[in-house]
């Protein structure tokens, strides 16, 4: 049975900035939360940071992931699945950064398949609060370097 999981947030950031700042994996490490280990493990083609690349998340010491960007429309849409570290299935996350007045709206989506059953609710609320807690520190980070500007 499929899980799924959503976070929505409104931010006055442009969708370019906001998109550069996910897109760019191995820059994770410095801003999410987390997260202490990031890498572009393989380039795509032809956007180096585009599908085909393979990103390595790693944290809490013991955690570390493997996603493949499958779909990438700068600045508006990233689609990714895990490829490994996480214990799910056809896991298929997508951002979607829209035009909203005054800036932009972050719609991010995640859903898999559990692998224990049972444990797709525990694994969605998981999975959202720490997708909901990145997208924030991104958008904190957008706005910051937006107003610098």
């Amino acid at each position: 049975m499929t899980s799924e999981f959503r976070v929505e947030r409104v931010t006055s950031a442009a969708p370019e900035l906001i998109y550069s700042i996910l897109a760019e994996a191995a820059a994770w490490k410095e801003w999410a939360p987390l997260v202490s280990y990031s890498e572009l493990v393989r380039q795509g083609t032809p956007d180096p940071l585009g599908a085909g690349a393979v990103r390595r998340i790693g944290g809490l010491g013991f955690l570390r992931v493997d996603e493949e960007i499958l779909e990438s429309r700068p600045p508006h849409y990233h689609r990714y699945t895990a490829v490994r570290g996480i214990p799910v299935s056809n896991y298929l996350g997508e951002v979607h950064l829209d035009p909203a007045e005054g800036g932009t709206r972050l719609v991010w989506t995640g859903s898999f398949e559990p692998r224990v059953p049972g444990s797709g609710r525990l694994l969605a609320t998981s999975l959202g609060l720490v997708i909901g807690a990145i997208a924030n520190r991104a958008i904190a980070l957008a706005e910051r370097d937006a107003s610098t500007r």
